[in-house]
């Protein structure tokens, strides 16, 4: 290993101590302010809660190391979601609610990943930049899964409960579900030429193309797994509330990207770690619990989660510039 690839780990392994420190930090004055917080009980939950955002900002990670973005990951979640509760759901008139099958899991991750993968076409093909081309998705998405929910609440039955209300070892599924993605995103990332060349896309799109690196491949994958990583993360919050809403990802685009800024990957591509991303989710969901059980109102919340992404760029700028 060279010596400038061994001062990038050293540097990156102490940014990921600092951010779990911050947690730490968080987690004891939350507990002080609060009794409830340090309960066994609440910390779970707030496990639980993360889950949804840790996946999908793993995809987002990936997204951004590329130097892209996704602003339509929320609606990809909604549209897949509603997709796959029409195709493998029943609706149940006596129940006033949808009997779901286990196809809707297939049908939802493969929906996630085509929608994603249209993202990559229209930002490759047609050379748009990511963030004009997701967020044209993102309204196209949304739409299209209004207009399959006919925009009224769905109540669902089923399989499509059982993953997300599901427990092992008195912790939910969702939570291992949260690991598997994080070690995966980790291997992929940290550990293999794909993972490499992604980095280097991200850092130099030039050179990277220079190397025979073929960028639309990497840019097909990496949007995808936004896609399945956003899909997943719908499945977990509808299976946990019972509900299809029309509303379901609205906002969660930010969100995701919050805890992979937070995280350290820089929104300027070429530097990032799905580790990080993980620690970044965890404050996201520190804060938020923290906040609602000190009473703190929504608005408030977030107004703080706004100006933690301005910091947290902030400090990525004054970082670039001392490196260069």
């Amino acid at each position: 290993m060279s010596a400038g690839r061994r001062g990038r780990r050293s540097k990156l392994a102490a940014q990921q101590l600092s951010l779990v420190l911050v947690v730490v930090i968080m987690a004891v004055v939350f507990s002080l302010l609060s009794e409830r917080f340090a309960d066994y009980d609440n910390l779970r939950n707030i496990l639980l809660q993360s889950a949804a955002t840790t996946i999908g900002a793993v995809g987002m990670t990936f997204v951004i190391v590329s130097r892209g973005i996704d602003l339509s990951i929320g609606s990809t979640a909604n549209f897949a979601l509603g997709l796959a509760i029409f195709l493998a759901g029943t609706k149940s008139e006596a129940a006033l609610a949808t009997d779901t099958t286990g196809w809707v899991y297939p049908i939802a991750l493969v929906a996630g990943a085509v929608l994603g993968g249209v993202n990559a076409v229209l930002i490759n093909r047609f050379r748009i930049s990511p963030l004009i081309a997701t967020l044209g998705t993102l309204t196209l998405y949304r739409g299209l899964g209004l207009h399959l929910t006919q925009a009224a609440l769905t109540a669902v039955r089923g399989p499509i409960l059982w993953f997300a209300r599901g427990q092992l070892f008195g912790i939910g599924l969702p939570v291992f579900a949260a690991m598997l993605a994080i070690i995966v995103g980790w291997l992929l990332l940290a550990q293999t030429v794909f993972g490499r060349r992604l980095l280097a896309l991200g850092g130099s799109p030039r050179s990277a193309a220079e190397t025979g690196i073929n960028a639309a491949t990497l840019l097909l994958i990496v949007y995808a797994i936004a896609g399945m990583c956003g899909a997943t993360a719908g499945l977990i919050v509808v299976g946990r509330v019972g509900v299809l809403n029309p509303d379901l990802g609205f906002g969660f685009e930010f969100t995701v990207i919050t805890a992979v800024v937070l995280g350290g990957t820089s929104l300027f591509g070429g530097r990032g770690s799905v580790i990080g991303t993980l620690i970044g989710a965890l404050i996201v969901g520190v804060i938020r619990n923290g906040l609602q059980l000190i009473g703190v109102k929504s608005v408030y919340q977030v107004l703080i989660t706004g100006v933690l992404v301005i910091a947290a760029v902030a400090i990525d700028q004054v970082a670039r510039r001392r490196q260069s």
